[in-house]
């Protein structure tokens, strides 16, 4: 085992594996925007910014597990909480769960409004606002709702070696009812907008006589909803993670706040259960996404392309 809990092992091993393969799916859609138009939509804008959201939960992830089972940077975190940094990582779990819920409302949104309303007003609106102001409105409105909680809290380490972080009570209650009211307009939203992407299609397959404009509009429904179904599983996701966080508060309320064995044993959970909701991403775009795959390995041979021309120009200079 590297660390004294197999939780923290298994994220560990995941981080090794999933994220070099996200950071070329991300650097192959970045890199593919200006050479295709597919690539430049608000679909791909807003996996940018949920990909930049995963990456930064997992770095939040790596500076804890360093100091707490490999005892580097001790000294340096628990200096740092002179500057509130057990407020900042009491407040990170909720706060990166609440981005990555906005983010993907936001994702069904665009696919239901390219879908279902592709002449109304949401598509108008999406489509005249430029690509760094829906960057940031999905990191601002997540920061602005998370606020309540970050005022309220009052939080320091146990000690330089777990790094167990202790809060308030009011803090975890009202943290607890930011994570539910947002999962719960983001899950029930998610839904209205599934079933009205499912119903279009449905609607669509029952039409046997179309002409060739009509077929050729069904086709290209047909494409852009095949780009919803990674969303749907990062939702199943997203609900398990929403499902431990509940659990968690119930169960802490349980406990009492003399119990703190206990409840260090269900937060070693959290890594897990909320690293997997990132470690999927890049699974589900490379398996469920054909133009993801095709710019996956084109990037991959242009990049193997550039190191064996390298090599010969190297060679020719000797």
């Amino acid at each position: 085992m590297l660390t004294t809990n197999w939780q923290a092992d298994v994220v560990i091993c995941e981080i090794f594996i999933f994220m070099p393969i996200y950071t070329v799916v991300l650097s192959a859609i970045w890199f593919m925007r200006p050479r295709k138009a597919s690539f430049r939509t608000h679909y791909y804008t807003l996996v940018l910014s949920q990909g930049a959201a995963d990456f930064l939960t997992v770095t939040i992830f790596i500076t804890q597990m360093l100091p707490r089972y490999f005892q580097i940077g001790n000294s340096l975190i628990w200096w740092l909480d002179t500057y509130s940094a057990s407020n900042f990582y009491v407040n990170s779990g909720p706060q990166m769960f609440i981005l990555r819920s906005i983010g993907l409302f936001l994702i069904t949104m665009q696919r239901y409004a390219t879908i279902c309303r592709p002449h109304g007003r949401l598509s108008h609106i999406l489509s005249v606002t430029p690509s760094y102001t829906l960057i940031l409105c999905h990191w601002l409105i997540s920061l602005l709702i998370n606020m309540p909680a970050v005022l309220v809290c009052h939080a320091h380490f146990e000690n330089p070696v777990s790094f167990f972080v202790i809060t308030s009570e009011e803090h975890k209650r009202t943290s607890a009812a930011i994570v539910i009211c947002t999962f719960v307009f983001c899950g029930l939203s998610t839904i209205c907008m599934y079933s009205g992407i499912i119903r279009i299609l449905c609607s669509s397959r029952r039409t046997s006589v179309m002409s060739t404009s009509s077929w050729q509009t069904r086709q290209n429904t047909y494409q852009e909803a095949r780009l919803c179904i990674h969303v749907f599983f990062l939702c199943l996701m997203s609900a398990a993670t929403f499902s431990y966080y509940v659990f968690q508060a119930l169960y802490s309320n349980e406990l009492g706040v003399g119990d703190q064995e206990n409840l260090r044993s269900l937060r070693l959970w959290y890594p897990l259960v909320s690293g997997n909701m990132s470690f999927i991403n890049p699974l589900m775009l490379l398996l469920l996404n054909r133009d993801i795959q095709k710019c996956f390995v084109n990037f991959c041979k242009r990049k193997k392309m550039n190191n064996t021309s390298s090599i010969l120009a190297m060679n020719r200079t000797l």
